[in-house]
């Protein structure tokens, strides 16, 4: 009995995923026929989207139309400021707005007005919530401005539309927690997860800076380490119950600080995710 397939967002639009009748992942373009290494690119990893999107550029470098939003989208993605000054997880977010706007990439750049970026926005906000929409609406802002830079554009119409207004019945989004939460949820962790909760909870890090924190970046005195997305330093004391998280956590031979409950770096994505055992 297979497995069920996972679900299929639209990046892999074009794209057929399956495994064969000995149970190995085959992927392959639809149209092209190019094919990925499964073995080497493990399905629905980060590494596998990473190398789907690299696909997919090569195709639409070659399917693009001059003039066209769909161009202007592929030389955006073959700049310097995207594959180089850009995080990985930044690029990723840039590429689920470039797979979603995929339907209207042959529109030629200069019917982009602003009541047409609003209506794009729009749909989005029926389709995706708000700060998907929102999210689209400035990707179209970054790359409209960074054409105009490169001569591909003459103005950014997203920059006169505004975002759309947050639901007023939407609940608060990372609401703090009371004292009594925290160390309730620090009491309920088991032990490998103790310490990188304890640096999200104190250290308002995320669970990729967490995961990859180097030993090196805590010291007696405190915190130093930047943030991965944004390049931002984070140089903060070192805190009572954080400093207790690094005392209680469970020794192994890893280069990060924390590592999951086989003693390895715990990765988001490719392996077990620290709460394995």
């Amino acid at each position: 009995m297979t497995s069920p397939r996972p679900p299929r967002p639209n990046r892999y639009k074009g794209w057929q995923i399956f495994r064969d009748h000995d149970g190995a992942w085959r992927c392959y373009h639809r149209k092209t026929r190019l094919r990925i290494d499964c073995q080497r690119f493990a399905p629905y990893t980060l590494e596998f989207d990473m190398e789907v999107h690299r696909i997919n550029e090569l195709v639409n470098e070659k399917q693009s139309k001059p003039g066209t939003l769909g161009m202007l989208i592929t030389k955006y993605r073959e700049s310097v400021r995207f594959r180089s000054e850009l995080a990985p997880r930044t690029r990723a977010d840039y590429q689920k707005c470039f797979d979603y706007l995929q339907g209207i990439e042959d529109t030629s750049l200069d019917r982009f007005t602003p009541p047409l970026i609003a209506k794009i926005r729009d749909k989005a906000l029926e389709k995706r919530k708000f700060r998907f929409a929102n999210y689209v609406r400035s990707v179209l802002s970054v790359i409209f401005d960074w054409g105009i830079e490169y001569g591909y554009t003459k103005d950014n119409p997203a920059a006169k539309v505004k975002p759309a207004r947050r639901p007023k019945a939407l609940p608060d989004a990372n609401r703090p927690w009371t004292d009594a939460e925290r160390e309730t949820v620090l009491e309920a962790l088991p032990p490998h997860m103790t310490l990188p909760i304890a640096l999200m909870m104190f250290y308002a890090l995320d669970p990729q800076d967490a995961l990859s924190l180097p030993r090196s970046a805590i010291t007696q005195t405190g915190l130093d380490t930047r943030r991965n997305k944004t390049g931002q330093p984070i140089y903060l004391p070192l805190f009572e119950p954080v400093a207790q998280a690094i005392a209680r956590a469970p020794k192994h031979d890893a280069l990060t600080l924390c590592a999951n409950s086989r003693g390895c770096r715990g990765r988001t994505t490719g392996s077990a995710p620290i709460g394995a055992s």
